[in-house]
């Protein structure tokens, strides 16, 4: 079993009282990382639920919530002490949040919760949960974990905003970090050798989200209609979403595509960055940039061209260190009339991202750095140039 960088952080919430929901996209990990706190926990009192087991979901299907504890009992639970219970793919069980939330609030249990969307979990669990859970999102591998699943001998350094290019580490991990914007980063996919079974891998896992997220949480007439939204925003990445174009093109209402987008970006499939800006009017008025949360879902749904790999794979790479505080957990982009940077840090830190990085790039970045009042700006690139090396090189983004 491989270790993600979050379970020290999840090890951390087992002796708490609230209960932990641990929430993310389809095959990203969710399953083994519930097993993987359950392993740590010393007690032997605890027991898993796998609620696409159909008795297990019949299990939970009772209105007299007490008797769930005479079948805890049943399974080999001692009631008399704290249990320790996970329960995976919640979204398949409606009914679970107030049977959690009653048995939470009347017996000695910590719960683990997983599910796919949080579409479902913040909605559902926002009310009858109320100061009685803690969230955890788990998203795609970062680079560094994606190196330890493919057992790579060599450990990235922690990102910094001041990283120097490195001839070695992009000469021992090229094809690799290749291979990392290509495909992305589910965990299933990394560990497949071969690049036709991981480019079928990935389309099982889209078709999947499809046939269940979709036709499961939403209420969406059309999935169809749904899914060649889908195909034209892979087209999109890095673009600013125009809603109005979208809307003309698939013959259907702005208030459906918003809607659909909505729905993309919580259960996961996209994400949406926001200008950068201090003033909330112009924040309303701009558009928000498109990505996907994983390449390798956007690359089987658009032949998409090596920039758009390079540049989705390094907004999902900045956004982990957003989400995990190193920066703060903002990540935004700028763009004026003349102007454009890619990604902004916390409202202070500047990236722009270029396949092959030249001197030019840089003084215009840093003409575009002070437009923003900043002075940390860094280009980011994928190809090492001839002459060039005051740049970041994507791979040792750890």
């Amino acid at each position: 079993m491989f270790t993600r960088d979050i379970w020290e952080l999840l090890r951390k919430e087992i002796e708490k009282d609230e209960v932990l929901v641990l929430t993310g996209a389809r095959q990203v990990g969710k399953t083994t990382t519930i097993k993987w706190i359950l392993s740590q926990i010393q007690s032997e009192n605890k027991y898993y639920f796998d609620l696409e087991n159909i008795s297990n979901r019949k299990l939970f299907l009772v209105s007299d919530y007490d008797s769930l504890i005479q079948e805890f009992q049943n399974l080999g639970l001692d009631i008399s002490q704290k249990m320790y219970i996970a329960v995976d793919e919640i979204q398949l069980l409606p009914e679970l949040p107030s049977i959690v939330k009653y048995l939470h609030d009347h017996y000695n249990i910590k719960f683990l919760i997983t599910g796919s969307s949080s579409y479902y979990l913040k909605n559902l669990f926002s009310e009858s949960m109320a100061g009685r859970k803690i969230i955890y999102e788990l998203y795609p591998l970062s680079f560094s974990e994606f190196l330890r699943f493919r057992q790579e001998d060599y450990i990235l350094p922690k990102f910094s905003y001041s990283a120097k290019f490195s001839k070695f580490a992009y000469q021992k991990l090229g094809q690799l970090y290749q291979e990392y914007t290509e495909f992305g980063g589910l965990p299933k996919v990394v560990l497949i050798s071969d690049l036709q079974d991981k480019k079928k891998q990935l389309e099982m896992i889209f078709s999947s989200y499809i046939n269940l997220d979709v036709q499961i949480l939403s209420e969406f007439r059309s999935v169809k209609e749904f899914a060649k939204l889908v195909e034209l925003l892979a087209g999109r990445i890095g673009n600013k979403i125009n809603v109005s174009q979208l809307s003309k093109i698939l013959g259907i209402t702005r208030q459906t595509i918003d809607s659909y987008l909505a729905f993309m970006e919580q259960t996961y499939l996209i994400r949406l960055i926001q200008p950068f800006s201090k003033s909330a009017d112009v924040r309303f008025r701009m558009s928000p940039k498109l990505y996907f949360v994983d390449t390798g879902i956007a690359n089987i749904n658009y032949d998409l061209s090596v920039g758009a790999k390079f540049e989705n794979t390094l907004c999902h790479q900045l956004f982990l260190h957003a989400n995990q505080n190193v920066f703060g957990r903002k990540l935004t982009y700028f763009a004026d009339d003349n102007s454009e940077i890619g990604f902004i840090l916390n409202d202070d830190y500047a990236f722009e991202i270029k396949e092959t990085p030249v001197d030019t790039d840089l003084i215009k970045l840093s003409r575009n750095a002070e437009k923003i009042k900043t002075s940390k700006y860094r280009l980011i690139g994928k190809n090492m140039p001839s002459t060039f090396d005051d740049f970041i090189w994507g791979g040792m983004i750890d």
